[in-house]
């Protein structure tokens, strides 16, 4: 990520609370992209609990969440990079609460902006290895996930991630 304008106030990822717009936007973009790869593991008929990277905490989606993490700089990076270098978002539309411990969160115009764009994005066509046709992210990610349960269920040899160019 190349954010080095000073009036984003970026220096490295934190969450929990974002204390700045970047991490506003990156940590609201992976929850949107966790909810996807929730979806597309009910759809292949996965338990999003289970999980082998992320560890298994209950009520916590660790298989989604392993599942997203080939889709998370090609996705919600490449969003929040292309609305902050493109100037479509700017640092004034976020609320900085005075409040310690509050997170720093979009204003409804910037919430529309990002969700506009992550959908954009989700909508987008690339090539899809396994499958060997273009496919949208959204489709992509369910592809994976289906993948991923050929594999557990012996139907499926090995489970190849996608390839990002």
């Amino acid at each position: 990520m190349l954010w080095c304008d000073l009036a984003w106030d970026f220096t490295h990822r934190r969450r929990r609370p974002p204390p700045d717009p970047v991490n506003a936007m990156l940590s609201f973009g992976y929850t949107l992209l966790l909810n996807d790869a929730v979806v597309a593991c009910h759809i292949a008929g996965l338990d999003p609990e289970g999980g082998f990277l992320h560890s298994l905490k209950q009520g916590r989606a660790s298989l989604a969440l392993d599942l997203m993490e080939e889709f998370r700089p090609t996705v919600v990076d490449t969003v929040v990079n292309g609305l902050v270098m493109g100037g479509r978002v700017a640092p004034e539309g976020f609320d900085h609460p005075a409040e310690e411990g509050q997170g720093c969160r979009m204003s409804p115009e910037v919430l529309k902006v990002f969700l506009a764009a992550y959908e954009k994005r989700m909508l987008t066509l690339v090539k899809h290895p396994g499958l060997g046709r273009r496919v949208s992210y959204r489709a992509a990610l369910t592809a994976q996930a289906r993948l991923l349960a050929g594999v557990l269920s012996g139907r499926e040899d090995a489970y190849v991630s996608m390839v990002w160019r």
